[in-house]
């Protein structure tokens, strides 16, 4: 520990502002992975075809129930089987109002990732010409030994920063494309379950639909 506090300290105050951010990136990451693989996890598979068979039944209410869950796809499951008596524009209008609130609560914080990484990138390139105005201000002095150790201070405060700052970019950038992959393959799953239990409740027979009670 206390030697990669030495080592900050050698690369100059450009090193805390890179260790900022890289504080920020893990916070960011564990919270997408909590999200996109814990918090989120849904059968929707399952989900789809219990709801579906409920809907060809007339059974909104017991519909409604399967979707009591937080996934933001249960969400947007209830804001449609609850217009499921109303015509197609206003059942499609209230789950397009849900879906752009649940999947920006879905999305959320994906997108900082490749916001973090150019920041880290910026920071280690303000770390590296600090340390070559370090080098070049020592050369101006008249002893060969001061200018011999000015120039080292200031390559080895210009490399730290710069190593430091693409290691932490190159981490977001990696985490970045993990997240997202794994993110727009759930977004795909829940565009295909909506289209099917809409299409369900729009093929359902008018008088069922119009006389359900949820």
């Amino acid at each position: 520990m206390m030697q990669f506090i030495d080592l900050l300290n050698s690369g100059g105050i450009f090193m805390y502002g890179i260790l900022s951010a890289s504080l920020i990136v893990i916070a960011v990451i564990l919270q997408r992975a909590y999200s996109l693989w814990f918090a989120f996890r849904l059968n929707m598979d399952d989900l789809c075809t219990r709801v579906v068979a409920h809907i060809d039944r007339a059974e909104y209410g017991r519909a409604v129930q399967l979707c009591g869950g937080r996934h933001p796809l249960q969400k947007m499951l209830v804001a449609a089987i609850l217009r499921a008596n109303r015509s197609e524009k206003e059942m499609r209008r209230g789950l397009e109002t849900e879906a752009v609130t649940e999947l920006a609560r879905f999305r959320r914080g994906t997108a900082s990732l490749p916001q973090l990484s150019n920041l880290a990138t910026l920071l280690g390139l303000l770390g590296t010409i600090h340390g070559l105005i370090i080098s070049f201000s020592g050369m101006q002095g008249v002893d060969a030994a001061a200018r011999q150790a000015a120039l080292s201070k200031g390559v080895a405060v210009a490399f730290y920063n710069t190593f430091f700052g693409l290691t932490v970019a190159t981490i977001c950038i990696v985490a970045y494309l993990i997240i997202s992959a794994k993110q727009g393959g759930e977004m795909t799953k829940m565009e295909a379950t909506m289209a099917k239990v809409v299409d369900h409740i729009l093929l359902s027979p008018e008088a069922a639909r119009r006389t359900a009670t949820i």
